[in-house]
């Protein structure tokens, strides 16, 4: 997807006030993130776009690549202590709490990145792990450990994690309407 495209998606979720959106570091790191993952490495914005990012990382708690497949409209409402894996998908308009792992798993029969549709709402401190698909308008709820594929339109909590069907990331992910 175009960058310009991917940000003003991701921009819509942050408020309506330029002024607090700007301010945002979740959002000022999505878009050196963007930038990073759009220009080449050799290429003076893409370069230093990578440098800003990795210092970014250090500062806020922020370990997403650039590199991972991130459709637009992500929300992080609270930064910190937020891994994404680099071989993760997720779709769009995801809302990814404090404290969430979405990590690989390097054995086993799960062995790979998990594959996350859109309007997908992870609680704070969230594990989702190995080759997993989690379906659209799924809730995630905090402190869950998913390690199995889950279907669309449930909410998903505990550990070992069980899928609760009926409800659904619905009323969680924000909006702000312009």
């Amino acid at each position: 997807m175009e960058f310009k495209i991917l940000i003003h998606q991701d921009r819509k979720r942050y408020g309506k006030s330029f002024l607090k959106v700007i301010a945002n570091p979740s959002f000022r790191f999505l878009v050196w993130m963007r930038l990073a993952a759009h220009f080449s490495k050799w290429h003076p914005i893409g370069l230093f776009s990578r440098l800003v990012t990795k210092w970014m990382r250090v500062r806020f708690g922020l370990h997403i690549p650039h590199i991972a497949k991130i459709g637009g409209g992500l929300f992080m409402g609270h930064y910190g202590g937020i891994v994404i894996s680099n071989e993760a998908e997720i779709g769009e308009n995801c809302n990814i709490a404090q404290g969430v792992t979405i990590g690989r798993i390097n054995i086993g029969s799960r062995k790979g990145a998990p594959k996350i549709g859109n309007m997908v709402w992870i609680g704070p401190n969230a594990v989702v792990v190995g080759n997993i698909t989690i379906g659209d308008n799924v809730l995630i709820a905090p402190l869950s450990f998913v390690n199995m594929d889950v279907p669309a339109n449930c909410m998903v909590l505990g550990n070992p994690a069980q899928i609760i069907q009926g409800k659904s990331s619905k009323d969680y992910i924000n909006w702000y309407n312009e």
